[in-house]
């Protein structure tokens, strides 16, 4: 029986992301196969690579059926990791038993073992077949559902893209359940098990030849009989009763040799059949332990998910208690300011209330014959009262200054922290494990970029500076959503430096919700623009800012500069670090305080000096002060 179009090359297509019917693998136009030969392809599940094979149908192409096998035999050979799984695709109406017929004899040819790697697709099926699994079950046949229990329950559907296009959640679930199955397999299909394989096809074919040579002679030897008994015939007829004495003697050892046999054979049906009830047994076992195993490891992860949400309440609750703190200090230190104001005011109230009842009291006194002194000292007292305003005021001008320089030296202070990532910000190290940004050490090797589908990883050499304000720091977070559809954000001050999709670099304030696209990295190790949904102002009292050697991050699978509150150009900021990266090669920097990196420090100071120079003159003069700086650091 000749069947057609089973829709291997398609599904093929559509697991690498590609279209169903223009993509790596060639899939046929009519109604005949023109998968010949075996073709390869390179596809990514769960970070782990697979080589992905299609292979000539066995249902639908016009060459034979042992050069089919042959074919795909001469593949499995050159797997020297083995095979993961063996996809079985077939039209989802046309699985009859001829069809299960030649599929054991596929598992004749693989061995028994090759039905563990064994996993069912449903091709060109319905559209409600396709939406809701249970359709596609209930239309089961018979020999259907005898070869789907025989492999464990293990069986998908092939998402038919004019129903459901690729961004379609149906195409890209019903995808994902295959997936998971190639995911979940234990073990693989070894080269090991087809040779096992074939040597016992070749002993069996061997014993069959053997067999039909012995019925042959045997069969010849008979007809020799036949002729010599004809010979003899009259012979025979003269010796009759001992013939008959004789052929009744020989039927009886042929009665109790065949009763032997029959009890022999009895003995081994029954072997066999404990055999095979001890196996699915042991099957039963391993599936129940499993499932043991997977539900343990889901309640693991889940207490993990439970313990993180915990301790981000905690660090949230603790961050608004050191708000609140932060929000009561300053308004006791107000009141206490008003208090002081306030008393100094009645206590000068009080002394001009002094001298006013001294004036009266001396006027009711010496009225008449001290009426000149008294006029004179009045006059010193209102001297006195406006010098001491006076002094007052020269005091409040004085503590005003004061508390200005102050805040100045504050801002000057902290202008280092203009552009730091959060502390809760994620980076992954080349052991593969993902860590928050406050755990970050000196020497550590971070995920920096992506080349080639591979992630590259640089050595964090500097930690400018790290710790926590007591009080908020205004933070821009930039939300975005994913290619698969989940949320991402990442966290830093205005003037931190991200990449835009065409490389160039931006500060974090400049980003414009619903039209920037920055790099973000997706599950198969690509930098693809997302255009970022909105942006946030947060307050945040946590900081760190770091430097790799290759000047770039990837943090919270968002590519970004190490830079900040500097000019757009990565290329003249490796420059400018360029003497510090070398100065760390030779002595590696021990610096995680809170207070800026002196070379850092002195490279802020001279780029903000820059950035007044252009209103003033002495512009060549700071130009000349940035080149002896870093002259200074490459050769001392």
């Amino acid at each position: 029986m000749k069947i057609l179009g089973a829709g291997k090359s398609t599904l093929g297509n559509m697991l690498l992301k590609q279209p169903h019917d223009d993509g790596h693998f060639q899939v046929s136009a009519d109604m005949e196969s023109v998968t010949q030969e075996c073709s390869t392809a390179i596809i990514s599940i769960d970070g782990i690579t697979y080589n992905i094979i299609d292979t000539p149908g066995i249902f639908d192409t016009q060459l034979v059926t042992d050069k089919i096998l042959e074919e795909i035999a001469k593949t499995i050979k050159k797997c020297k990791y083995g095979i993961k799984a063996i996809l079985f695709v077939f039209e989802a109406k046309r699985f009859s038993a001829e069809q299960r017929g030649v599929l054991e004899g596929i598992r004749n040819f693989f061995g028994e073992g090759a039905t563990n790697y064994i996993i069912a697709i449903f091709s060109h099926a319905t559209k409600a077949q396709i939406y809701d699994r249970d359709i596609m079950r209930k239309a089961w046949n018979k020999p259907v559902c005898s070869f789907i229990e025989d492999i464990e329950n293990r069986w998908g559907i092939s998402p038919n893209s004019d129903y459901f296009p690729p961004d379609d959640p149906t195409h890209q679930a019903r995808l994902g359940e295959i997936k998971a199955f190639i995911s979940s397999m234990r073990g693989v299909y070894t080269t090991e098990q087809l040779e096992e394989s074939l040597q016992e096809q070749e002993e069996a074919r061997r014993q069959k030849e053997e067999e039909e040579e012995r019925k042959k002679q045997e069969h010849e030897e008979k007809l020799k009989e036949i002729a010599r008994k004809e010979a003899e015939e009259a012979h025979k007829r003269k010796v009759e009763q001992i013939e008959r004495e004789r052929k009744a003697k020989q039927e009886y050892e042929e009665n109790l040799k065949r009763k032997q046999q029959q009890e022999a054979e009895e003995k081994h049906r029954q072997m066999v059949e404990k055999m095979k009830q001890e196996e699915r047994e042991r099957k039963i076992q391993e599936e129940n332990l499993r499932k043991k195993q997977q539900q343990e490891e889901e309640e693991r992860y889940r207490r993990k998910l439970e313990q993180m949400r915990q301790e981000k309440e905690r660090e949230e609750e603790l961050r608004r208690q050191r708000e609140r703190e932060w929000e009561l200090k300053r308004q006791r230190e107000k009141e206490e300011e008003l208090r002081r104001q306030r008393a100094r005011e009645e206590e000068l109230k009080k002394q001009r209330e002094r001298e006013e009842n001294l004036r009266r009291e001396r006027e009711k006194q010496e009225q008449q014959r001290l009426q000149e002194m008294y006029r004179r000292q009045r006059e010193e007292a209102e001297r006195e009262r406006v010098r001491m305003m006076e002094e007052l005021q020269r005091e409040q001008e004085r503590q005003r200054r004061l508390q200005e320089e102050r805040r100045r030296e504050e801002e000057r202070r902290h202008h280092h922290h203009d552009g730091c990532f959060s502390l809760d910000t994620k980076v992954q190290l080349s052991s593969g494990k993902f860590i928050e940004m406050a755990k970050l050490q000196v020497g550590d090797c971070i995920c920096s970029n992506v080349k080639n589908g591979e992630k590259e990883f640089s050595e964090v050499y500097l930690i400018s500076h790290l710790g926590h304000f007591d009080h908020s720091l205004s933070m821009t977070k930039i939300e975005f959503t994913r290619s698969d559809g989940q949320k991402g954000q990442i966290r830093t001050t205005p003037s931190h430096c991200i990449f835009h999709e065409d490389l160039s670099i931006l500060y974090a304030k400049d980003v414009v919700p619903g039209v920037t696209k920055i790099l973000v990295l997706n599950e198969t190790n690509e930098l693809v623009p997302v255009v970022v949904d909105n942006l946030i102002t947060e307050g945040d009292t946590g900081y760190i800012s770091f430097y790799t050697r290759a000047g770039t991050v990837i943090a919270n699978n968002v590519l970004c500069s190490c830079y900040d509150d500097c000019p757009q150009s990565q290329t003249l900021m490796d420059l400018v670090f360029a003497p510090i990266r070398l100065w760390t090669k030779v002595f590696p920097s021990n610096h995680r305080q809170k207070d800026l990196h002196p070379y850092v420090k002195i490279l802020e100071i001279a780029y903000h000096d820059w950035r007044n120079a252009s209103k003033i003159s002495n512009y060549p003069i700071v130009i000349l002060f940035i080149i002896i700086i870093i002259l200074f650091f490459t050769f001392f």
